[in-house]
């Protein structure tokens, strides 16, 4: 009874070259990904600080003042950068002086939150002229400046999307053409031998591939055939 294949080595190399691309895929994703997304938020946090700074010290002395619609004029001068989205005001023990939204709330999930930093923001201390000790807490506070959650989680989900589909596309291109190519020097000359032998099995010799003489199939058929000379001559 002739053996029957039950798995062909064609499948079996291909998931082992698709499992070997998707891991690649997965490391070298996450490598860009956190560079891209750490360098979009380096460059927001340096925004919105040299903004915040260009306002701290009229909006200290407002402050000092308890003059609030200046400080909320002072505050809204922020929204030509294009990437503010909140700004709020500290003072001493964490009380909230003020809290201005510039852009619609986008609800992000805390997963979401969590793997690109969101929200991105800025503080900035706040001290009134005149007062050059940062011990004297009854003066001091601090403004944060966060970016626009909308607009930076728009950046970090189309670049998770794009980097998905490109690399998904060229793994899946990687996959048959790695494929087809170990299918052409290995799977395809084992599969003419191993047909030859079931269809005979005392064949006397085999036929060896001219690509293949100098490999390890070469030195498969030629020890085959070896050992089918040694046999097939009489005994002294």
């Amino acid at each position: 009874m002739k053996p029957h294949l039950k798995h062909s080595l064609t499948i079996k190399q291909m998931a082992a070259v698709a499992g070997v691309t998707l891991v690649t895929i997965a490391i070298f994703i996450s490598i860009q990904l956190v560079y891209l997304i750490d360098q979009r938020r380096e460059d927001y946090q340096n925004q919105l600080f040299n903004a915040g700074v260009s306002i701290q010290q009229p909006l200290a002395d407002a402050l000092l003042r308890s003059d609030l619609n200046d400080a909320k004029q002072q505050i809204v001068t922020l929204k030509a950068t294009g990437i503010l989205g909140k700004a709020i005001v500290m003072q001493p023990e964490n009380v909230q002086v003020m809290s201005l939204d510039f852009a619609p709330k986008k609800e992000v999930s805390e997963f979401s939150s969590w793997l690109f930093g969101i929200p991105v923001e800025a503080v900035i201390p706040l001290q009134p002229l005149g007062i050059t000790s940062t011990d004297d807490k009854s003066y001091s506070g601090h403004l944060i400046l966060q970016a626009d959650t909308n607009r930076f989680y728009r950046f970090a989900s189309n670049t998770v999307a794009l980097m998905l589909t490109t690399y998904l596309l060229m793994g899946l291109i990687l996959t048959v053409a790695i494929s087809w190519c170990i299918n052409r020097i290995v799977v395809k000359p084992l599969r003419q031998i191993a047909v030859t032998l079931n269809k005979d099995s005392q064949v006397s010799a085999l036929s060896c591939p001219k690509s293949h003489c100098d490999d390890e199939i070469g030195l498969l058929v030629k020890g085959y055939n070896h050992q089918k000379s040694d046999q097939n001559l009489p005994k002294v």
